[in-house]
């Protein structure tokens, strides 16, 4: 809807430029308009220039789906990518070199190196959040993304969710945009098997969704004397079972903690993070994610070796409902694309109607992009540049086609489905705390998986083992880096 709504916007300031030239006179802004609705692939304040020709970006990316294909593909977002690239190379006479490593340690050690040695090998870095671009930013191994020429961060092609969590007083190392379509699709939500709500007479969750009021309650009430012991053996297992939802611990509690709202950070005035615990609003969620989670039975899976049977249950027809995110349906593994009933998609539920938007919690596997500081200072201006091109020719040329292969997904054709993908990917949470303490252990950034895996009702002792202390002397390291002590 954001996309469509400047589309629009684009148009209507683009009848203006005809109706001044109409009268002679034309503004400043009124051509930036009319050069930006007749581009319609790439950002307007990229003139085409030969500047930068004979350059080479290099990229070193964590996915398939985030390099594309080298050539004209069958698959309509690796496709999509080959004509973004084909056109810039083309109009600006530059040179995109994507080199793929799936490994994020690998990736992260390359970049140690690159940076360690001054070899300049990489350029852009799409690296997994998570355990390695923030263990890059805090090691002091990344450009301050804010010094770049070129790139504009205002734009709609960043999130600016993103912007927020990552910026830490007015630096930001790490970024996430148009550029990352498979980051765009590590956005949480829950799928429901329709023809279940069919055969019990159940509304789907749509109208709810849409009018704002769809909440843990509403949930609590769909998913409530759903699981049952399919087989009459006197257990609940998830290889024979029916279950209201299912979920693994890896994703299911990350997503219901910070999409209702709960954080364990708040800025100050000087946009520097603050650990901040408010026990009571936690304990009040998760009491309703308790009962979401075991009161009413939902199969939990804390075995990492198993996990993917989170997804299966729900693709063989054993569930109503599945905790997961828009990968599960856009990509083959681990996917829907094997179910044979009809699913829809809602976004996570709020706490209650008081929480003004949906939260779509973005897990840490997902990738942002970084600049090693092993980039030549003289070759900084074309990185911007590129960078910047990649995220708006991406906004114009392939985010579309994304929004298509999930809305598009084999048994989700509805147009409410459509309709809800737009909600879950405008309401994006990238979570300071979790994206910088996480893989250092501390407990806050485990809360509600730490309870939920030792089906404790209370987070209190859980809480009270987050020293505060600790927290902060981990923090006063990591603000060093970003103030650039």
């Amino acid at each position: 809807m954001k996309k469509v709504f400047v589309m629009l916007l684009c148009t209507v300031l683009l009848l203006s430029v005809l109706a001044g030239c109409a009268d002679g006179e034309q503004s400043a802004g009124e051509t930036t308009a009319a050069v930006e609705e007749e581009n319609h692939w790439i950002s307007s304040a990229l003139t085409v220039t030969d500047e930068f020709s004979g350059k080479t970006v290099t990229l070193l990316v964590n996915h398939e789906m985030n390099a594309g294909s080298d050539e004209a593909s069958s698959d309509p977002l690796e496709d999509a990518i080959y004509r973004r690239n084909d056109k810039l190379e083309s109009t600006y006479g530059i040179e995109i070199n994507t080199i793929v490593d799936t490994d994020y340690s690998s990736l992260s050690g390359k970049v140690t190196k690159d940076v360690s040695s001054g070899n300049g090998e990489y350029d852009l870095v799409y690296q997994h959040m998570v355990n390695s671009a923030t263990s890059l930013a805090t090691n002091g191994l990344l450009i301050d993304l804010g010094d770049l020429e070129y790139v504009d961060f205002d734009r709609e092609w960043w999130d600016q969710d993103a912007r927020d969590g990552f910026t830490i007083g007015n630096h930001q190392f790490l970024a996430v945009g148009d550029l990352l379509p498979h980051t765009l699709l590590y956005s949480a939500c829950l799928a429901f098997n329709k023809n279940h709500f069919d055969d019990q007479g159940l509304e789907y969750p749509y109208d709810l969704a849409r009018e704002g009021v769809w909440t843990l309650d509403e949930l609590n009430a769909l998913t409530k004397d759903q699981t049952k012991d399919v087989n009459g053996d006197g257990k609940i297992e998830y290889e024979n079972d029916y279950f209201g939802m299912t979920s693994w611990h890896l994703a299911g509690p990350f997503n219901f903690f910070f999409g209702s709202g709960a954080t364990f950070f708040t800025k100050d005035s000087d946009n520097y993070p603050v650990f901040s615990v408010d026990q009571d609003k936690i304990q009040n969620i998760y009491d309703k994610v308790y009962t979401t989670f075991m009161d009413n039975n939902s199969l939990y899976i804390t075995d990492v070796g198993i996990h993917t049977e989170a997804y299966k249950v729900f693709t063989r027809g054993n569930a109503l409902f599945c905790s997961c995110s828009l990968t599960q349906i856009a990509m083959t593994e681990h996917g829907f694309k094997d179910m044979s009933d009809e699913y829809g998609l809602v976004p996570q539920p709020k706490y209650d109607t008081n929480q003004k938007d949906y939260m779509s919690f973005v897990n840490g596997a997902a990738a942002v992009v970084v600049v090693p500081k092993s980039v030549a200072a003289d070759k900084l201006s074309f990185v911007g540049f590129a960078m910047e091109a990649l995220s708006s020719s991406s906004y114009y040329m392939v985010t579309d086609t994304l929004y298509d292969k999930v809305a598009k997904a084999k048994n989700v054709r509805d147009a409410e489905s459509a309709e809800m993908v737009d909600i879950i990917i405008r309401n994006r949470v990238f979570d300071f705390g979790y994206a910088h303490f996480y893989s250092k252990g501390f407990p806050c950034a485990v809360l509600f998986q730490t309870c939920l895996d030792g089906k404790n009702t209370s987070v209190a002792s859980a809480i009270k083992r987050t020293s505060e202390k600790s927290m902060n002397k981990e923090m006063s390291k990591i603000l060093k880096v970003y103030q650039g002590d």
